[in-house]
């Protein structure tokens, strides 16, 4: 029997970061350029790493030392950073179906480790990729493809389940099966997946 791998976004998927994120990239902006942005001006923000983010936004110097005061802002807003509803348990029953459980985020290394570990999520995945294991990163299929050669399997026996546009790219780009996340999708009816998710627990319904 071959091996079943269920790939998870974070952000938006595992877990809610989306206040933190949008509030601290405002007090950024604010700083840096002067402006008050509308939450709505920077939800394309979402799930693109955040150089590419800030160089959307025309922020192209120092980007090292904007990225940290970025993170500085966000870690203040740690309390607004939460698990969504059953996640854990949904994992558990997962990989007590023998399923193996991967994530591929826009998020570095040290950001990965930075929500993961505290939250406990660290524990149920066996291939994780981040943005600092790819030259190339979402909405390309570059991560998903090294995700594949990393696990040895084949499109057929992978999923991924994601919250935006950019992780159905990647995926679909890749061959690998479209789960979309709606409990933390901002525009689903844009979006092409080939399953919806309404909530959490949906997602024992993939195996």
């Amino acid at each position: 029997m071959q091996e079943r791998h269920f790939i998870f976004d974070i952000d938006g998927t595992l877990i809610n970061t989306e206040r933190a994120i949008i509030k601290g990239l405002q007090e950024l902006l604010l700083e840096e350029k002067g402006i008050q942005y509308a939450p709505e001006q920077l939800y394309f923000c979402l799930g693109i790493p955040g150089s590419q983010a800030l160089a959307q936004l025309g922020i192209e110097d120092g980007i090292p030392e904007k990225l940290k005061k970025w993170d500085a802002f966000y870690n203040s807003h740690a309390n607004d950073v939460s698990i969504y509803p059953d996640i854990p348990e949904i994992l558990e029953h997962l990989r007590d179906k023998g399923i193996i459980l991967g994530t591929i985020t826009s998020k570095n290394q040290e950001e990965y480790d930075h929500d993961m570990i505290p939250l406990g999520l660290e524990k149920y995945f066996t291939i994780s990729v981040t943005s600092s294991d790819t030259p190339e990163h979402k909405p390309s299929p570059g991560p998903m493809l090294y995700y594949l050669k990393k696990a040895g399997i084949s499109p057929e026996q992978a999923v991924y389940i994601g919250d935006s546009i950019y992780d159905m790219q990647c995926a679909g780009s890749a061959g690998v099966k479209r789960a979309l996340a709606l409990w933390g999708c901002k525009n689903p009816e844009a979006i092409a997946a080939d399953v919806r998710l309404a909530e959490p627990w949906d997602i024992l319904k993939l195996v």
